[in-house]
C-alpha cells in the first residue's frame, strides 16, 4: 500500500535562544527537526507513513496541505502571542490543513497555539505556581479515559514538562479535556475533526532537556525521569491517523 506524509513542524526557536551546540548530542546537526526523525520514523513507517520535517523558524517552506496526512506540531520557547513572521506563516498554513479535517497533534505551545487562535481560549497566561518543569502525572477525564489518545495507559498516566504558561479554556469553548493536573485544567484536550493538543512534550526524551537546561538554569534534570508514556501517545496518534486514512481510502 502506498505511503502518506506525516509532517513534524519544528519552531522551537529563534538563534537568540535556542543554540544549536547545545543540542548537538541528540544529533549532529543540533536541529529538533532531524533528532525528531531519527527517534520517530521508524515508529511512523510501520503505519506506512512517510515522515518528514520543516523547521518553521529557519525559513523551510512547508508542503501544500494537501500533500500531508497527518502533523505533529512542535513546541517553540517562544510565546506564541509574539509578533514574529514564521509564526504567522505556521498559522495561515494551518487554517489551509484544518480545512482537510486531517490529523494533527499540537505539543505544548503548539497546543497553545490551537487553542488561541482556532478556538478562541484567550487566556494564555502564566502558572500561577511557577513554570512545571520534570516529569510528572496527570489525571485522565472520563473523556479522556476512552479516547483513542490514551488507549493502553493508566489513569494518572506521566510525562515531560516544560512550561511556563498554560491555556485555561472558557466555559464555551468548543473543546473537549482530556487530562488535568491539580493545576491546570486543560492538559490535554481534543479539538475535534481529528485534533489534539497536549501540554506536555511526548515527543521527547529526558536527554532533551539535559540540552536545554545548558541554557535554562531553571530547569532541575533531577525532576526529570528516563522513562515517560510519550512513546505510547505518539504511537496512539500515528496508529489513530492511520486508521483515519484507511476510512479516507475506503471513501474514495
Amino acid at each position: 500500500m502506498p505511503h502518506r506524509n506525516l509532517l513534524f513542524i519544528s519552531m522551537l526557536g529563534e538563534p537568540s535562544l535556542y543554540k544549536v551546540e547545545d543540542y548537538q548530542s541528540l544529533c549532529p546537526s543540533g536541529l529538533e527537526k532531524d533528532w525528531i526523525l531519527d527517534w520517530h520514523a521508524d515508529l511512523a513507517n510501520r503505519y506506512q507513513f512517510d515522515m518528514i520535517s520543516a523547521d518553521i523558524v529557519l525559513g523551510d517552506a512547508l508542503p501544500s496541505p494537501t500533500d500531508i496526512h497527518a502533523v505533529i506540531l512542535g513546541g517553540t520557547i517562544h510565546l506564541i502571542l509574539e509578533d514574529k513572521r514564521w509564526l504567522k506563516t505556521v498559522l495561515v498554513w494551518l487554517q489551509e490543513y484544518r480545512k482537510l479535517r486531517r490529523p494533527l497533534l499540537g505539543i505544548c505551545g503548539g497546543h497553545q497555539m490551537i487553542a488561541y487562535n482556532f478556538f478562541q481560549c484567550k487566556q494564555l497566561i502564566p502558572r500561577e505556581n511557577g513554570p512545571m518543569f520534570g516529569t510528572f502525572p496527570m489525571q485522565l477525564t472520563e473523556a479522556g479515559k476512552r479516547s483513542d489518545l490514551f488507549q493502553g495507559m493508566p489513569n494518572q498516566p506521566e510525562f515531560h514538562f516544560a512550561n511556563s504558561y498554560h491555556i485555561v479554556p472558557h466555559r464555551q469553548a468548543d473543546l473537549t479535556v482530556l487530562a488535568t493536573t491539580k493545576d491546570s485544567p486543560a492538559i490535554a484536550v481534543d479539538y475535534g475533526n481529528h485534533w489534539y493538543g497536549t501540554q506536555f512534550h511526548p515527543e521527547s526524551r529526558k536527554e532533551t532537556w539535559g540540552c536545554n537546561a545548558k541554557s535554562d538554569k531553571r530547569m532541575d534534570m533531577s525532576h526529570y525521569k528516563t522513562r515517560h508514556d510519550g512513546v505510547q501517545l505518539i504511537e496512539n496518534f500515528i496508529r489513530l491517523s492511520y486508521n483515519q486514512k484507511d476510512k479516507a481510502d475506503h471513501q474514495v
